[in-house]
């Protein structure tokens, strides 16, 4: 309300929303002026949610851009309170552009904002196409609403992307900095190195399917290609052809029919699906109920990625486990920051949090979390509370016979010691 630039890192199902989404009926009672609230936003999905929950609150009319004929003329008339809109159409497109260049803007969000980095920085993109370049030109809206303030808002982000992003948004001397830890103590991190072919190294699915079938914990399997997920799910269905009620795959080529019966599914505490095995397209604003257990079978280039799929399971605050299974191929374009959480012999989770904490926070974090059999594999190693248990799907992966064979030569495999220390030879993206 003062109009003082904010950056905002709020933990998913903190709220992070309801300051802009209040301030059009708050700012409707102080002035009769009519003023707009801008949210640039990275997906549909989230744009479409937004609105959905939006058109409950009476008073306030929101729409996004490119919904529907009706809503971008409204939008573009200025009878729309609250619009949200991808950066390709606010920035990338010229005709939106001129058409709502001089609406009453008064309130500049960016939701998301540390996509601006990782999905439109081209600084290490080596020559090929940046994924999203318009995420990189956000902060020109800023001229086209002068008087407007920012509010970025992010779920997730590391200090060295919120240094980049202030810069890139233009954000005032005197912005205001909220951070809350993105730090989830109720999910225990565990990392292991296993075999380059997919049969081997999720035989312990295989048995553990075989033995709980529809009993098996609900549980999100991440993979780094659609290439893996189809090898996981197929070397799954044809041993055991039973699974198919209990086991999808989700990813950009996934049709949307099918998607949409995998969400709903995933956010029903009674869903049939057990198991969905997907791409990072399964991502930013999923609420999965009861489900705590996330495999992340190779992990994401970036950090911010990595923290965001251990993130998806536990959002009831309930014990939960994310098991990070590598190979040798998987090393290849990891950015030192993951590599470091892989390496690690101390804790994973200050490894972790050291990108997005504080010195004084990790310093606090390793008093209170470290050591503890709840933090991670190895911690757990050094916990003396004697009350040590596994999870569910930790019970399946660790007792299962192929990753009780792997354990000893995991740690020692020669292609992963000649991989981590030849950093420099390493492709980053």
């Amino acid at each position: 309300m003062n109009k003082t630039d904010c950056m905002a890192v709020l933990p998913t199902g903190y709220g992070k929303s309801l300051p802009y989404q209040m301030y059009s009926l708050v700012n409707r009672r102080l002035t009769s002026d009519k003023e707009i609230v801008l949210v640039c936003c990275p997906l549909v999905s989230l744009m479409q949610d937004q609105v959905e929950k939006m058109s409950k609150i009476p008073g306030v009319k929101s729409a996004y851009a490119g919904s529907c004929p009706q809503s971008d003329i409204e939008i573009k008339e200025g009878k729309v309170d609250i619009i949200y809109a991808s950066p390709e159409t606010l920035v990338g497109d010229p005709e939106w552009r001129a058409s709502i260049q001089n609406l009453p803007v008064s309130v500049l969000v960016i939701d998301e904002f540390h996509t601006i980095a990782t999905w439109g920085d081209d600084s290490e993109s080596q020559g090929k196409e940046t994924f999203r370049k318009w995420f990189n030109d956000v902060g020109e809206l800023r001229s086209l609403y002068p008087r407007s303030s920012v509010l970025a808002l992010s779920a997730t982000c590391t200090i060295k992307i919120r240094k980049r992003v202030m810069k890139v948004l233009h954000l005032a001397d005197n912005f205001k900095e909220i951070v809350i830890s993105p730090n989830k103590t109720n999910i225990r991190i565990s990392v292991a190195k296993v075999s380059n072919t997919v049969e081997t190294a999720m035989h312990w699915l295989i048995e553990g399917l075989s033995e709980l079938k529809e009993k098996f914990p609900r549980t999100i399997i991440y993979c780094t290609s659609i290439k893996d997920v189809s090898e996981i799910y197929s070397y799954v269905t044809k041993e055991l052809p039973f699974t198919s009620t209990l086991l999808e795959m989700f990813h950009s080529e996934t049709p949307q029919t099918k998607k949409q019966r995998i969400l709903e599914s995933l956010t029903n505490i009674t869903g049939e699906i057990k198991i969905v095995i997907a791409t990072s397209a399964l991502g930013m604003g999923l609420d999965v109920k009861n489900c705590h257990s996330v495999v992340l079978f190779g992990p994401p280039v970036q950090i911010v990625d990595l923290l965001q799929e251990i993130g998806r399971v536990g959002r009831d605050g309930g014990p939960s486990v994310a098991i990070i299974l590598y190979n040798c191929y998987h090393l290849r374009k990891l950015s030192s920051d993951v590599k470091e959480i892989l390496k690690s012999t101390d804790c994973r989770r200050i490894s972790l949090m050291q990108c997005f904490l504080k010195p004084e926070a990790i310093a606090l974090l390793k008093e209170n979390e470290s050591r503890k059999h709840t933090c991670c594999d190895l911690c757990k190693t050094k916990c003396k509370c004697q009350n040590c248990s596994m999870l569910p799907l930790e019970e399946i992966y660790y007792h299962s016979s192929v990753s009780v064979n792997q354990k000893d030569s995991d740690i020692s495999d020669s292609d992963t010691e000649e991989y981590f220390s030849n950093d420099e030879n390493l492709e980053l993206s």
